[in-house]
């Protein structure tokens, strides 16, 4: 079976969804924050197993793209797999993680994100999209975001290059409140819902498996994820690959006047 794009948002939802009440249900637990190996703590090896079975329960010819297990199987639809985006806050028992599954193809000689989900593991319906076919709340898809302005702009900043690039946008953001959550699925997702005015990783450190479903989301809900170029963001199927510094919004006006003050 090699689903369309809403079944497969359907099963990108269900799955993460599941995945993430796993991860609910043993919340603060210390033994999830065991290191398995470098990076990798108890809790992405647990939600990642559960999630690599499920989905090859489904009967899709699938190749798995995930942090901990690399690239596995060789089919034509691509699975990429974020199993605990806020492994950080997790572990600290901060409830503010996720889980992150998107969907590829190769289409017309491009990598194409179809289909994909970000589920909050706390107290939120899963965030979901299909290509063409809109952006969903739990099983709802959203016609038109709430109209609001946000006084949140996301940012992860960690280095002197990066704290500069802030510094050039003090005009522009002085009034809004900076915040660096620490799921940036999460608050991408945000951002196509509206309730975050921008997203911005000046660090370059984020990867296609952090960010697949999420962009999805944002564009499905009529936002614009870009490079520092201003160019729109291209997800790499596989490998796992840094994507460079993104910044994401739905308000175009707001975007021009980043991408200005930071090239």
């Amino acid at each position: 079976m090699q689903g369309g794009y809403e079944e497969l948002r359907l099963i990108a939802s269900r799955i993460s969804s599941e995945a993430a009440s796993l991860l609910r249900d043993r919340f603060c637990e210390p033994s999830m924050a065991k290191r398995i190996s470098g990076e990798t703590m108890r809790a992405d090896k647990i939600s990642e197993d559960y999630i690599i079975e499920a989905l090859l329960k489904e009967g899709l010819e699938v190749t798995i793209v995930s942090e901990e297990a690399g690239i596995r199987g060789s089919g034509d639809l691509i699975a990429l797999i974020d199993p605990l985006d806020g492994s950080i806050n997790y572990v600290n028992c901060i409830p503010w993680a996720a889980v992150s599954i998107a969907f590829g193809r190769r289409l017309d000689g491009k990598d194409v994100i179809v289909a994909g989900s970000v589920a909050p593991i706390f107290n939120e319906p899963p965030l979901s999209f299909a290509l063409g076919k809109g952006c969903y709340r739990g099983g709802t898809r959203i016609r038109e975001p709430p109209k609001r302005d946000s006084e949140i702009i996301a940012v992860y900043v960690d280095n002197k290059e990066a704290a500069d690039m802030i510094a050039r946008l003090d005009s522009v953001i002085r009034d809004y409140k900076l915040r660096s959550l620490g799921s940036a699925s999460l608050e991408l997702s945000y951002v196509g819902l509206g309730l975050i005015e921008a997203f911005m990783d000046l660090r370059a450190r984020l990867r296609n498996i952090d960010v697949a479903a999420a962009q999805g989301i944002i564009r499905e809900c009529g936002g614009y994820i870009v490079n520092s170029d201003g160019r729109e963001l291209m997800v790499p199927l596989k490998p796992i690959k840094k994507l460079g510094k993104i910044i994401a919004t739905r308000n175009k006006k707001l975007l021009k006047i980043i991408l200005n003050s930071i090239i």
